[in-house]
């Protein structure tokens, strides 16, 4: 079987002399692997095509078991520049890549990986200045995107719309935030979701830095307008979920399961 598909280069490796395996990621297929066999030296069939970070599209043939996929010749449809010229920007993407290879990605939730993988490459190459805490704030969007949903525009449990200067508490036990009086008072303190779990006091802006990066495109989210403590808040919030929910955290620049 032969078919074309549009993807994102997110590693390459090589075996034996002049072979290469890759990861990739497409809208339909999601993050799979494939082998550019002659990759190595090939000049005709993938020309400036193997980088790390091209978007390609790739003539790709599976084997006659299925057992795995080969491509058979590449077109560059984009490529980074000042990504490739900028270690730190490299490294917010790396980053990056390595979550999404991790994350369990539903096929319905391959199309949304996709767009906002090429979003945040598409903004690594416009920023002036990186956010500290982008790769948190990417991690966040994908795991919010693929249904690990949060409410933060009202209490989760008596669906209070925050007031302006209202503070919250994020348990990392639930799919939303509390008002004081919930998190503090009545029959909900009592529950599985605040019983024993960890929990985080948002402040107003924690929580303005919170509903940019779930409701806002990844391009449009402008970070630098809010102080440094809330992003980190923020930041420290977002991870502690993602630990909690999926068990991936950062340890010694690596991504680790437990």
């Amino acid at each position: 079987m032969e078919f074309s598909d549009k993807t994102i280069i997110l590693r390459v490796g090589s075996f034996r002399e002049s072979d290469l395996w890759l990861r990739l990621l497409s809208p339909g297929r999601g993050v799979f692997s494939a082998f550019a066999f002659g990759g190595g030296r090939s000049r005709k069939r993938f020309s400036g095509c193997l980088d790390l970070f091209n978007e390609v599209l790739f003539q790709i043939k599976s084997d006659r078991p299925g057992n795995y996929l080969s491509l058979r010749e590449g077109v560059l449809l984009k490529g980074p520049d000042r990504l490739r010229r900028d270690w730190r920007r490299l490294g917010v993407a790396v980053n990056c890549a390595r979550f999404l290879e991790s994350f369990p990605l539903t096929p319905d939730g391959s199309p949304k990986a996709h767009s906002l993988f090429a979003d945040l490459l598409n903004s690594l190459e416009r920023m002036e200045t990186l956010p500290q805490f982008l790769p948190i704030f990417f991690r966040a969007r994908l795991t919010i995107s693929q249904g690990y949903a949060l409410t933060p525009g009202h209490c989760l449990h008596c669906g209070k719309a925050w007031e302006k200067d209202e503070p919250a508490v994020f348990p990392l036990r639930s799919s939303g935030l509390l008002c004081r009086t919930c998190a503090s008072s009545g029959p909900f303190l009592a529950s599985a979701v605040l019983d024993g779990g960890p929990r985080f006091s948002f402040r107003p802006e924690d929580l303005s830095v919170l509903r940019q990066v779930m409701e806002q495109p990844l391009p449009e989210w402008k970070l630098e307008n809010y102080p440094e403590t809330a992003q980190k808040n923020c930041a420290e919030a977002m991870d502690g979920f993602l630990q909690y929910h999926l068990g991936l955290y950062w340890e010694r620049s690596r991504l680790k399961r437990g």
